[in-house]
């Protein structure tokens, strides 16, 4: 697979139009085949860094994301190449890829069910201007939170990430996009007119929702300000909804999803887990900046699958009269 990041990617034993087109002009240069070895080589060298996204964008493309609302693999291929874009114009502390789970997550939201999106923590705004786009397509409100003045002060805390053996602090201020320099790079490069903006620090901003959402995305670095977006959103989450985060390699931050506690005492519920703790979800086999987790009051068989190796009560064989 070649680098979907300038349009190369593999269509399940197809070509993109941009790859048919750059092999076209490759082969009328002067040494067309020496020229495409070379730019191969140069395609697979970048791949290095995230070896396993030509496979997990191919098969969003051709996938079944989003067949509910109608979309077709050609609009999920200028989706991607839409992320790109984003990512190019506008500082980000995610990759096209990221934006590519994100936006899988919204399409398979059934469109019977009402809801909008929420995004917490959007720095400059380059994945809220990707997600703004996958909004438009179905038809669905874009909450982008954020104090648009950076993070609030967190003590000094080391933070840790056990996986990757890094370590530093966050500094008042840090990540801070104005609110007017975030609403101009979504006009630019996303869909402005699907955003709502909710200003403010999240333990005063989000008490003004009262929409149900369907799915949310927080980048917001700290334990106390992951605790205050999930205190808030929690309630407003529909029934199967999930919430990703970007701080999957931060356990002190992941801690929170397993703090029966803390659960009990703040939403009176268990507390959910969290799939992809310390290492995120399997997007490169070192590791990933985002996880998940997804609220689900009750058990319903029809979302799960058996397992041949595993037991089930009601298939044994009955005994006696």
């Amino acid at each position: 697979m070649l680098d979907f990041g300038h349009g190369f990617m593999d269509n399940r034993f197809g070509r993109s139009n941009a790859l048919r087109k750059w092999i076209k002009m490759a082969r009328n240069a002067v040494g067309g085949l020496s020229f495409i070895r070379r730019m191969v080589r140069h395609e697979l060298e970048k791949l290095a860094a995230e070896p396993w996204s030509g496979a997990l964008i191919a098969d969003f493309i051709e996938g079944r994301s989003g067949e509910a609302y109608g979309i077709t693999s050609d609009e999920k291929e200028t989706m991607v190449a839409k992320f790109r874009q984003c990512n190019a114009g506008i500082p980000s502390g995610t990759s096209p890829l990221v934006h590519v789970a994100l936006a899988r997550e919204i399409m398979d939201v059934p469109p019977d069910v009402a809801g909008s999106v929420a995004e917490c923590g959007v720095w400059k705004g380059a994945s809220a201007a990707s997600l703004s786009l996958v909004c438009e397509r179905v038809g669905r409100k874009l909450w982008v939170c954020d104090s648009f003045r950076g993070l609030p002060d967190d003590g000094l805390r080391r933070h840790e990430g056990l996986h990757t053996g890094v370590y530093g602090y966050y500094k008042e201020g840090m990540f801070a996009g104005a609110l007017e320099e975030v609403r101009a790079n979504i006009a630019r490069y996303g869909c402005i007119e699907v955003c709502e903006f909710v200003e403010g620090f999240f333990a005063d901003s989000l008490r003004t929702l009262r929409e149900p959402i369907v799915f949310a995305f927080l980048d917001v670095d700290l334990v106390s300000s992951t605790q205050d977006c999930l205190r808030y959103l929690w309630p407003l989450l529909v029934e199967n909804a999930a919430i990703y985060t970007d701080d999957a390699g931060d356990l002190d931050v992941v801690k929170v999803f397993f703090d029966d506690t803390w659960w009990r005492e703040t939403l009176g519920v268990s507390a959910p887990g969290y799939v992809g703790s310390g290492c995120g979800l399997p997007l490169n086999p070192k590791c990933s900046p985002i996880g998940y987790t997804r609220k689900r009051t009750r058990f319903d068989k029809a979302r799960w699958q058996r397992a041949p190796f595993l037991y089930y009560p009601e298939e044994s064989p009955k005994t006696g009269p």
